[in-house]
């Protein structure tokens, strides 16, 4: 809640920036400390030393009062002035003016700088949220409240708050400072940690208690400033600001001293290149504005904004896992660095001439205009990213798209072979040609909740081990550095770190299908002594979604072989297509979802799927490959480890389609196709985004509409035309709807009669007992749907039902969140569920 409060009233100051009135002077308890050479007060005749006395017509004793007294006098009319010189009162007429070009250009700078910190810690926060998390955002807000600061308002008792709200953060910016560098950008793996979240909260124990006494002096103590007492806890506040701030500095600097962690030293390089980037050319801009007073009107205030450099090599050292290479840095920084470079140009572009233009011709103001551009072009950050991050990969990175196409391609070799052995064996040495790793091994897992080992027998990892769980729970490419300071915070078992120790293992890459981790790859020290780099942990990341799908099911052909060898095909393809299914409901605060798969045959050409993104959003699947029996059933499959792939991202559900549709064309037969259905629930706001591939519509029930509402939006089948454009749909969800998705199965079934269980009886079912849980209702139509059959089997049948109960305020907290698997699955008991 702070963030969004904080955000919401910074917006009022951003607004008085340019219509507020222009006294030209500064004053520091109560006394003119300096005046602005022409300015209203100085040619009012007050001076530097005189003493505030009345404002407005009112007295002022504090500057909590003066800062009420100038609130009120917000407009330009003239304001009286008492002041007390040499002991003398004078009277002064201040005329004010508006603010100059220069003024509103630093003012401006400086607000956008807070909002930046403020969007920065926030967006941390949101995506990790442990104590590092915490403590950065923390900073950054505070950074935040004094750059961009609160409105202030005519109010004494609101003026008194908001001025001890800032002596509070004052007193804990020091406290904050050193407990996130005591963390960052990991916690000490040898300090328990009871004992971090002990040391955590009593440092902000001095802070908290010099603001006590600060707080404490006049309404209590009644000691007015200039007293020793005053004295005292300035003294203390300024020993206790410089040892915290001093401390954190050691801290950072013994941390990026050492040799022995290649990955955080790779962190604090970046932190230390943002630090230089960001405080040089403000520390150069006050220089100038100091030295050479006329650049205070030029752009050179502009260069305030470097301080969000800050934040943001921060944010990327404590977000990004893995090594943060060179490489890396400088291609994140020249696409942000033109992405940045175009929003400002077209931002000047519009507001330099369209601005201008209104002002001449119409006679109105560029202000609003320009705060209504600022607002709005956040619309257009992350599609025109795209754009550039596209073309500067193929402008100046073409190695990087050839390694990327390399290591997909390699998921596609893959798929291609049968034998778990032969597909183990094509992996490790096509690994091994492409990243030369010392050594290179895959443990795997024969079966759910069996020990892990590699092919051959050697290594050994209990499954209920602490790296296992780790791993299981991370579902990405992780250093062994970082593996190790994160199992130390988790009572790491002695068998976990011999066998990273045994194998000689850098980076881990889980294998994950479904909701299980079925293996991981160890890789050793690569080739020449580099790093992992970002693009290998995001290109390993890629494969591992299909490997740890085609081990999974190489894993269970071999098995089910073994066991039934007189029913082989069959057998198994149905084993593996179980797998591939969801086989519980899911359910959360905010909804719930369940599917039901009845194949006509042992195996069928159905498919369905529901799970969470990487940006906690839900993804919703419905497939109907044409045709029964195994050939559907192959082909269902690479439609499975296609989507999934393509689907792990963000991406919204029109882009998802058409690189499956491509994917797809590129197996398929002649004359074969798939029906397809994908959407993508946003549970923050209820906004699903849909794109059906030739689907029996999905039909949206809300309660006491009286009508359906058939989602219909998207193109062709897959298989039809591999290049065909797709539209998406979009439409917002509320308590109480419910979406019900079905292949044509169940409405092509027919009684003795030959009639057909056409939609129009299908939803009577459906709204039947639409207050039921999701799976208990699926059971009751598909109940329905055969006894209309008279328990014949004509075709396969699918169906999914979604249920949302309650979104607002709803978050999704990353591998918090389980996805879809063997049990039902609650989050509502949950750190981060609502």
């Amino acid at each position: 809640m702070a963030a969004p409060l904080l955000l919401a009233l910074a917006l009022p100051v951003a607004l008085n920036i340019a219509r507020g009135p222009d006294f030209g002077l500064s004053v520091h308890e109560l006394r003119i400390v300096s005046l602005r050479d022409g300015g209203p007060a100085a040619v009012a005749g007050l001076v530097p030393g005189d003493r505030l006395a009345t404002v407005g017509g009112s007295a002022v004793r504090s500057m909590a009062q003066y800062y009420a007294a100038m609130a009120a006098a917000a407009s330009l009319e003239p304001l009286e002035v008492e002041v007390l010189r040499d002991g003398r009162p004078r009277t002064a007429t201040l005329v004010p003016a508006r603010p100059t070009r220069g003024s509103m250009i630093r003012h401006y700078s400086t607000w956008l700088t807070g909002l930046a910190f403020l969007a920065i810690g926030w967006w941390v926060l949101l995506q990790r949220g442990d104590l590092v998390a915490r403590n950065f955002f923390a900073l950054c807000f505070i950074f935040a409240f004094f750059l961009s600061d609160v409105p202030n308002h005519p109010n004494v008792t609101y003026m008194v708050v908001k001025d001890h709200l800032r002596t509070l953060m004052q007193y804990l910016l020091p406290a904050y400072f050193l407990r996130f560098f005591l963390l960052f950008p990991s916690p000490d793996r040898h300090v328990p940690r009871a004992a971090t979240r002990r040391v955590q909260r009593l440092l902000l124990g001095p802070g908290l208690l010099l603001f006590a006494a600060s707080a404490a002096l006049e309404p209590v103590l009644r000691q007015p400033p200039g007293t020793a007492a005053h004295g005292l806890v300035q003294a203390a506040s300024l020993v206790y600001a410089l040892g915290f701030f001093l401390a954190g500095l050691v801290v950072f600097a013994r941390r990026a001293l050492r040799r022995d962690r290649p990955i955080r030293r790779t962190k604090m390089l970046v932190v230390l290149a943002g630090l230089a980037a960001g405080l040089l050319p403000f520390l150069a801009a006050m220089v100038l504005a100091n030295v050479v007073p006329d650049t205070a009107e030029g752009p050179w205030p502009t260069l305030a904004l470097s301080l969000v450099l800050v934040p943001v090599s921060f944010g990327l050292a404590i977000l990004r896992y893995g090594a943060l290479d060179a490489a890396f840095v400088v291609r994140v920084s020249l696409i942000y660095g033109l992405l940045t470079l175009l929003l400002v140009a077209a931002f000047f572009l519009v507001v330099v001439g369209l601005g201008t233009l209104l002002s001449r011709v119409f006679a109105v103001s560029a202000y609003p205009l320009l705060l209504i551009i600022a607002a709005g072009s956040s619309l257009a950050v992350q599609p025109l990213r795209r754009l550039v991050q596209d073309w500067i990969d193929h402008a100046l990175y073409p190695a990087r798209r050839v390694h990327r196409r390399t290591v997909a391609g390699l998921g596609d070799e893959l798929a291609g072979l049968i034998e778990l052995d032969d597909v183990v064996a094509a992996l490790g040495g096509r690994l091994r040609e492409l990243y030369r790793p010392d050594t290179f091994s895959v443990q795997l897992s024969p079966g759910p909740g069996l020990d892990f080992a590699a092919p051959d027998g050697s290594g050994g990892l209990a499954a209920d081990s602490t790296l296992v769980q780790l791993l299981g729970r991370l579902r990405r490419p992780v250093f062994t550095e970082e593996a190790e300071d994160l199992l130390f915070t988790e009572d790491v078992d002695a068998s976990s770190l011999r066998l990273l120790t045994r194998l000689g293992a850098v980076l881990l890459v889980p294998l994950v299908s479904g909701n299980r981790l079925v293996g991981f790859l160890c890789f050793g020290a690569k080739g020449g002594g580099a790093l992992y780099t970002q693009e290998d942990l995001a290109n390993l990341r890629g494969l591992a979604l299909q490997v740890g799908s085609i081990i999974e099911s190489r894993r269970l052909y071999r098995d089910v072989l073994e066991q039934e060898r007189l029913e082989a095909e069959l057998a198994v393809a149905r084993d593996i297509q179980a797998r591939l299914l969801p086989t519980a409901p899911l359910v959360t605060p905010a909804y719930a979802v369940a599917g039901r798969n009845v194949p006509c045959r042992a195996v069928g050409g159905d498919y369905f799927d529901y799970f969470l993104r990487e940006n906690g959003h839900l993804a919703l699947a419905i497939a109907d490959v044409a045709g029964k029996g195994v050939p559907a059933a192959l082909l269902m499959t690479t439609v499975c480890t296609v989507f999934r792939r393509e689907a792990e991202g963000g991406d919204p559900p029109a882009a998802v389609v058409r690189r499956v549709n491509a994917r797809v064309g590129e197996r398929i037969t002649p004359g074969r196709f798939v029906s397809f259905f994908f959407a993508d629930l946003d549970p923050g706001g209820g906004l699903l985004s849909y794109c059906n591939a030739g689907m029996d519509p999905p039909v949206l029930l809300r309660p006491g509409s009286g009508h359906h509402q058939r989602l219909r939006k998207g193109g062709p089948v897959l298989g039809a035309a591999p290049d065909h454009p797709y539209r998406e749909g979009a439409l917002r969800l509320a308590a109480g709807d419910r979406l019900f998705l079905h292949t044509d199965g169940l409405t092509d079934e027919r009684n003795p009669a030959g009639e057909f269980f056409d939609v129009e009886r299908l939803l009577v079912a459906v709204e039947a007992d639409l207050e039921a849980e999701p799976d208990k209702l699926l059971g009751r139509v598909f109940a329905a749907v055969d006894a209309f059959g008279g328990g014949s089997e004509s075709d396969d049948k699918t169906a999914i039902l979604l249920s949302i109960k309650e979104l607002c305020g709803y978050r999704n907290d990353g591998p918090l969140f389980a996805q879809a698997g063997r049990d039902p699955v609650d989050t509502r008991g949950l750190p981060g569920a609502r």
